[in-house]
């Protein structure tokens, strides 16, 4: 409708000059149109900026060599094996999870071969008032078999990132040793209510990591991922006595990771916006002039609030009508609009 609008005017004029009537050349017509009859994602003519509020309230984080922007991680879960059974092959992959690196570790980490460790599903969950005695009677059984274990926790009930991989590295420790067989430990996202907000970087606010020396990588991965996890695990563990399910944590340099509007690489130094509506991630100074002049992620379209209040009771309607129909986004936009 406005595009249209705007270049019947535009068309009179290349009819009435004659341009291209010669030859077919079009190239000067370009010159002629409208930037938003130059756009294929425009549906109108006049565009919104995000609203100021929101604009001035998105977090903006400095990469360091050790955030989580900068890798991409995956748990591997294969098929479940005797204690006794030292044979190399692991047989199918059986679930590969994608998570989210912490930002936790007080030492640059050093890319190495994943290793496979059993998978122990702690409890409680969130290690609140310690693990319980059926997990660490689990833990020094794998001990006795000297095997490798990764602990799958939740997030939750006051208890700190740091300080839930600190109950899982310690309880795993050898004795008389600092020599821990936990080699990692796998947060599962956890929220009451709402939509989730994902992707979630975990850190380390308090430096507790370098305080009490936590050594182990830790991952967190999607609350459904989190569920079908233990379920695989349950399943597992009812097939036979003394059995085991495999995994590995598999933690890379993303390569070719770059920004979407201006294609330059994100690198250490670089400030960065992640949209919460959808997780797209920009750099700062590319984000802000694109929302500063539209109220949508430059990468998926997907819409942010606006200061207009006629524009933002249609958006709202329009959403009602759309969640009504079975048809709205659960990518966490509740984080903006409640």
């Amino acid at each position: 409708g406005d595009n249209v609008d705007a270049l019947l005017p535009i068309m009179n004029q290349i009819t009435n000059s004659g341009t291209g009537a010669d030859n077919g050349d079009i190239s000067d017509i370009q010159d002629l149109l409208p930037p938003e009859a130059l756009n294929p994602q425009s549906g109108t003519s006049r565009h919104r900026p995000v609203s100021e509020q929101v604009l001035n309230g998105l977090k903006r984080t400095v990469l360091t060599r050790q955030s989580a922007e900068l890798f991409e991680a995956h748990l591997c879960l294969y098929q479940p094996r005797g204690f006794t059974d030292l044979s190399p092959s692991m047989g199918g992959e059986r679930i590969r999870l994608n998570a989210v690196p912490g930002e936790m570790q007080y030492k640059e980490q050093k890319k190495s071969h994943p290793k496979t460790a059993a998978l122990v599903i702690c409890f409680p969950r969130t290690t609140k008032g310690g693990l319980s005695p059926e997990t660490l009677a689990e833990i020094a059984n794998l001990q006795l078999h000297r095997i490798q274990f990764v602990a799958y926790v939740e997030r939750g009930d006051g208890i700190t990132f740091v300080q839930k991989a600190l109950a899982c590295q310690r309880a795993g420790q050898v004795d008389n040793t600092d020599v821990s067989l936990c080699i990692g430990v796998v947060v599962g996202n956890t929220t009451t209510g709402g939509n989730e907000i994902w992707p979630y970087t975990m850190q380390d606010n308090r430096n507790e990591a370098q305080k009490f020396g936590l050594k182990v990588p830790v991952v967190m991965i999607r609350r459904d991922d989190g569920t079908k996890l233990v379920k695989f695990a349950a399943e597992s563990a009812t097939t036979a006595d003394q059995q085991y399910t495999p995994c590995q944590i598999k933690i890379d340099s993303k390569e070719a990771h770059t920004c979407p509007v201006c294609t330059d690489s994100y690198e250490p130094g670089a400030t960065i916006i992640r949209l919460p509506s959808c997780g797209h991630v920009f750099h700062e100074y590319c984000a802000t002039a694109w929302l500063s002049k539209h109220n949508t992620c430059p990468y998926c379209r997907k819409e942010l609030p606006t200061d207009d209040e006629e524009y933002e009771r249609e958006r709202r309607r329009r959403e009602t009508s759309e969640a009504n129909a079975g048809e709205a986004s659960t990518s966490g936009a509740s984080h903006f609009y409640g």
